[in-house]
């Protein structure tokens, strides 16, 4: 493996991104590097990168920094990038076994874990399907889907600043799943898969979910079986200081690669003014809806 010397921004179409504070992400990267050649050691920039390769058949840079992940909002100065994807953990106080893909936003007007309040990131929903579809079956073929949830997340926690789309792929919820070599190996066949032979324009229609938990069962059977695609989702509680005109519509235009079609909504989540006040947004917006 040679020494590559940086200069200026890392430019390709992918950015493989994970902290080094982070079991799983460390983990991963350490399968895609294992499981892909040719692959080049690029010198670091600034004080935050640790370590960074370059994947010149997948056309990404792998890069890990020192800093937690939900705090990345830095990226954009290291990179020139069509997309981001983050390799992660995934914390649950239930600890239940998952792998989850999901985009990053912050739907209330508060920002514990990162990015700005009321602010949602540029989600991917072509990448997001393609993942999550590829993530399905390679979890079903190592037999970990009897074991392991392979799920959706609802919108939340940073970075949400990024001028590039993003979607974060998880190992959850404890030390022992982030230790794991299968979900590992699982989550890096996934990635590897999915930018080699990455999703065009026509691949599905871009969609927003509404209501549900924070798991979205309805939504992740939607987005696995059906022609749709999923950006953005906001769980039953991202509308608990009612609906937010400002954060719906980044859920309708801060998509990738063209904004979102349809807003699919989960009717029984949601109570009646609710419904009323976000059909209105979706309406004034062009934009239909349907509920589930």
């Amino acid at each position: 493996m040679r020494m590559v010397h940086a200069v200026g921004k890392w430019s390709s179409r992918f950015g493989l991104v994970f902290s080094e504070a982070d079991e799983a992400g460390v983990g991963v990267a350490r399968e895609i590097i294992r499981l892909t050649r040719p692959i080049e050691r690029v010198e670091c920039k600034g004080d935050r990168c640790v370590e960074a390769y370059f994947l010149p058949d997948l056309d990404a840079y792998l890069v890990g920094f020192n800093v937690d992940i939900i705090y990345f909002d830095f990226l954009d100065d290291f990179f020139d990038v069509e997309s981001y994807i983050f390799l992660s953990r995934h914390k649950a106080e239930a600890g239940r076994k998952s792998l989850t893909v999901h985009h990053t936003g912050n739907p209330l007007n508060q920002a514990g874990h990162g990015g700005k309040p009321l602010e949602l990131s540029i989600s991917n929903s072509h990448l997001s399907k393609k993942l999550f579809k590829t993530l399905w079956r390679k979890a079903g073929e190592a037999g970990l889907t009897g074991e392991y949830d392979v799920t959706l997340e609802a919108t939340h926690h940073g970075p949400t600043n990024l001028s590039k789309p993003l979607t974060f792929i998880e190992i959850g919820s404890t030390p022992i799943e982030w230790r794991d070599q299968r979900a590992r190996r699982v989550i890096a066949e996934t990635v590897i898969e999915s930018i080699q032979d990455p999703p065009g324009e026509d691949y599905c229609v871009p969609v927003a979910g509404y209501g549900g938990g924070h798991y979205p069962v309805k939504h992740t059977k939607i987005h696995l079986e059906k022609e749709y695609c999923y950006g953005h989702i906001l769980a039953k509680y991202a509308f608990t200081d009612g609906v937010k005109a400002e954060v719906i519509l980044q859920t309708l235009e801060k998509n990738y690669p063209r904004p979102v079609e349809l807003g699919i909504i989960e009717k029984k989540s949601l109570r009646s003014q609710l419904r009323k006040d976000l059909i209105r947004i979706l309406e004034d917006s062009g934009v239909d809806y349907m509920f589930i």
